[in-house]
């Protein structure tokens, strides 16, 4: 047999047991698997759903997120159901732009607030050329994939084309609910839209916590925390020089038996 044959045949073996792996990682995830990705000092999170539906919420600041979807989507998967950018900060923002340059998105849910940054520009200008249908959060709204369930607690109004007085305290806040658990997630929202949710009475409460603004001391008060009563909490962040994630909010989750998860520390954390 020819050398030349011998390499076909090992192209074709390869290409099938490549295949056949792909599968079989797809075929193992049955239940909701939520993956709080390792992006550095930013957001992002990974909601798999059955075999072939896909979730994400935030992409960290840059072009990580296509390194971190190639270890968890089968390779032949190019297709993102929904994308939810909580606010419009380049650490949840920038590496959404990689997404919508390199996969195909089906439908965004976003804020809509004006953002007048390059950043914003070259996401408006992406979701026209591919022509990707965009929605906006508001209180109430429901989203179900699968056997799980989605439901925007904040904000309160429609805020397309509003001005917002900070990014942070605009961001889209969702529960998650599928069989099992229930997951709680905040973007950067502050004290300042704790409070509203508290002084409303929104149920809150979560088994799984994902800290706003990777851990900043001037988020997640013990009010809130008492309120969610989370089991878990998940702190997205990397290097930074803002001291996140703050020791005083470390100590809140300790006070309060909260098991804590870094992605900084641990990498990638799944849940499912």
């Amino acid at each position: 047999m020819s050398k030349k044959y011998l390499i076909i045949i090992l192209i074709f073996f390869t290409f099938n047991i490549l295949a056949a792996l792909a599968f079989y990682q797809q075929k193992t995830i049955q239940s909701p698997r939520v993956t709080f990705l390792n992006v550095g000092q930013g957001d992002a999170a990974l909601i798999e759903i059955g075999n072939d539906m896909q979730i994400l919420i935030d992409g960290g600041d840059g072009k990580n997120i296509l390194d971190k979807l190639g270890e968890h989507m089968s390779f032949y998967d190019r297709k993102i159901e929904l994308v939810i950018l909580t606010h419009p900060d380049k650490d949840h923002m920038g590496g959404l732009i990689e997404i919508l340059k390199y996969y195909e998105v089906e439908q965004i849910l976003e804020t809509g607030i004006i953002c007048e940054t390059a950043i914003c520009q070259e996401w408006d200008k992406l979701i026209e050329e591919k022509n990707i249908s965009v929605k906006y959060a508001q209180f109430g709204q429901r989203i179900k994939a699968g056997n799980i369930k989605m439901t925007v607690l904040y904000p309160f109004e429609n805020l397309q084309d509003k001005k917002a007085e900070n990014d942070n305290e605009s961001s889209i806040i969702l529960r998650i609910d599928t069989e099992n658990d229930s997951y709680l997630l905040t973007g950067d929202s502050g004290f300042k839209t704790e409070k509203k949710l508290i002084d409303e009475n929104i149920n809150i409460k979560a088994k799984v916590i994902k800290i706003s603004h990777h851990g900043s001391k001037n988020a997640t008060s013990n009010e809130f925390l008492r309120l969610v009563n989370p089991q878990k909490a998940v702190v997205s962040v990397g290097k930074n020089s803002y001291g996140h994630p703050a020791q005083e909010l470390l100590n809140r989750l300790k006070n309060m038996n909260v098991a804590i998860f870094r992605t900084d520390e641990e990498g990638d954390v799944i849940f499912e």
